[in-house]
């Protein structure tokens, strides 16, 4: 019985019949002193000799990493059938409602030539509505498979 590390998926196997093994996939009894403690991505397979990536390359690696991950949690926003991207549509439509709103309000000012015209103008302004919970759900649902 011996350790063993394959070369590709960087599996160790601390206790292996090696002839199980065979040393073109895998390492037999490898020096991992170098290693110990870091994760397997950190570390670097040449020959039937295992290294440590220097920080530079660890911390390169952990920011592609990073930016991999937050990629993945953006696209979630094209899955048509997310929960989270009803949501932010719904809440988009709900936030260019007010905007809508405020640029109305806007636009009466700034065409007002006297306080009665202004009054005129913001009173043809229709009130946003207040939502209820049911009417959320209904937001949402109607978000899903868009």
């Amino acid at each position: 019985m011996a350790s063993v590390l394959n070369r590709t998926t960087r599996q160790y196997l601390a206790s292996a019949h090696t002839p199980d093994y065979p040393t073109v996939d895998w390492i037999h009894n490898p020096d991992m002193s170098a290693v110990v403690g870091f994760d397997s991505r950190y570390w670097v397979i040449t020959g039937d000799v295992v290294t440590l990536m220097d920080a530079a390359a660890r911390a390169s690696l952990d920011a592609a990493a990073l930016e991999a991950a937050r990629d993945s949690l953006a696209g979630q926003l094209d899955q048509t059938e997310d929960i989270l991207r009803a949501v932010v549509l719904m809440v988009l439509d709900e936030l260019n409602a007010h905007s809508a709103k405020v640029n109305a309000l806007l636009t009466a000012i700034d065409n007002a030539s006297t306080l009665a015209n202004l009054k005129t103008a913001v009173a043809a302004i229709a009130d946003l509505p207040t939502r209820t919970a049911a009417q959320v759900k209904t937001a949402i649902r109607s978000k899903l498979g868009v």
